[in-house]
């Protein structure tokens, strides 16, 4: 997108981003495929991040550059977390740099917006690293049919009243009500 439109962008609502992306990536099922789902999300939590950081849009092109490259990495390229982390601190290095001989701030990015990224880019991608991994490699279906068994014992004893005033049917064993 050009500055101009993410100008505008980044003064609409989150269901207007949320079409607006959807056309731009080409991302018309995301509504049934998981893989598709994930990556507007991701995006999509991008732009609301930078709406509400209040990002000037050339700050929120690099930061969409930023979480585009990273997810890339994860993608198409199939790097490892730690070398991915290291992409990510290269990137932030460039926008901390300030030009020699500068007076005052002169860098991209002051140090609170980048450690508003930083937090932003480790709870959106890095905590979920394996689950796109797991969706560019074309294992969703290991995603769905994942199953978890709760073993619930039920041992009369156990179950006692913590208060005087408990309904004692719900600490009467189920034997005990279907007699």
């Amino acid at each position: 997108m050009s500055l101009e439109q993410l100008e505008v962008a980044l003064g609409q609502s989150e269901e207007e981003l949320h079409l607006l992306l959807s056309d731009k990536l080409d991302l018309a099922n995301s509504h049934v495929c998981m893989r598709e789902a994930a990556l507007l999300q991701y995006y999509l939590q991008g732009m609301c991040w930078a709406q509400d950081a209040h990002l000037s849009p050339l700050q929120t092109s690099f930061t969409m550059a930023v979480l585009d490259t990273l997810l890339h990495n994860v993608t198409e390229k199939g790097m490892d977390f730690v070398d991915n982390v290291l992409e990510f601190a290269k990137a932030l290095a460039v926008a901390c740099h300030c030009p020699p001989g500068a007076e005052g701030p002169s860098s991209f990015l002051s140090p609170e917006e980048v450690q508003s990224l930083i937090r932003f880019i480790r709870d959106s991608l890095f905590q979920k690293y394996q689950l796109f991994k797991a969706l560019s490699s074309g294992q969703e279906e290991l995603l769905l049919s994942i199953e978890e068994t709760v073993d619930v014992l039920c041992i009369q004893d156990a179950l006692t009243a913590l208060e005087d005033g408990t309904a004692t049917h719900l600490v009467t064993p189920e034997s005990d009500i279907n007699q």
